[in-house]
Order: structure tokens, then sequence, then C-alpha cells
């Protein structure tokens, strides 16, 4: 089972940071998280995901779930902006971007959450839990 580091980012404007996708004809979004490398602790991962995926440097809170997802193990986390311009970050997102395999990082307001395809359907859930904190 692989292990991946997760972030919730919402913004003073009730948003969420998501990473839209279009990939072999399919769109979805995902939360920003990637895989956890050796040595890393989740939260580490974290803040490097988002670092490579979005531009921003981030602040992690304590983790809010541990989700198996599709030979995943999940480690979801609610994160802080603290500093960056949210962008597609210089990752490998980035590199492997193109027409067939796009990324794409958006402010998504938590009431429209139902007009994107965000997976895993756990994540919308999540999200809409913590945006009502």
């Amino acid at each position: 089972m692989r292990a991946r580091a997760v972030a919730i980012i919402l913004n003073d404007h009730h948003e969420v940071l998501l990473m839209l996708r279009r990939k072999a004809g399919s769109a979805y979004a995902t939360l920003p998280g990637g895989g956890i490398e050796d040595g890393e602790t989740p939260a580490q991962a974290c803040i490097r995901e988002v670092l490579e995926e979005v531009n921003l440097t981030v602040t992690v809170g304590p983790e809010i779930l541990v989700l198996e997802n599709i030979g995943n193990l999940e480690h979801y986390f609610q994160a802080q902006v603290q500093s960056g311009e949210m962008r597609l970050g210089d990752g490998p997102e980035a590199i492997r971007s193109s027409d067939e395999n796009w990324y794409s990082p958006q402010w998504v307001p938590v009431t429209q959450l139902d007009a994107v395809n965000l997976v895993p359907e756990r994540a919308r859930e999540l999200v809409r839990e913590v945006a009502a904190q």
C-alpha cells in the first residue's frame, strides 16, 4: 500500500484549493498532495507536496483523517497558507502537464463542491466538515 499526504486548504473567502485535472478524457479534481518519501513524516510530505504542486508554503495542523483509497493510505491534514503565489508549482505535475494530462490549481467555493468531480468522494464530505468548524 502506497502512503500519501493530502492537504485541505481553505481561504478567507470560504474556498478550498483543488487541483483540477483532465486525464485520458476524464475531468476530475483532487486535493493537493502526493506520495510520502522515505524518511518523511506524513506532515513533512504534505508541506513538500503542496509546494511542488501549487507553489504555496503551508503549515499543517494535526492529522484529521487516514483513509484507504484505491491501494493508497492517505493522510489528510488541514493546512494554512504562509506564503507564495498560487500557481502550478515546479514539481512533477508541471513536467507532466500537457493537453492530454492537464493540471490546474483553482480556488473553488465550498458551496460549489457538487459542481466538481472531487475524488475520492469522502474528500468532499471532509472539506465540508473542515469548512463548518
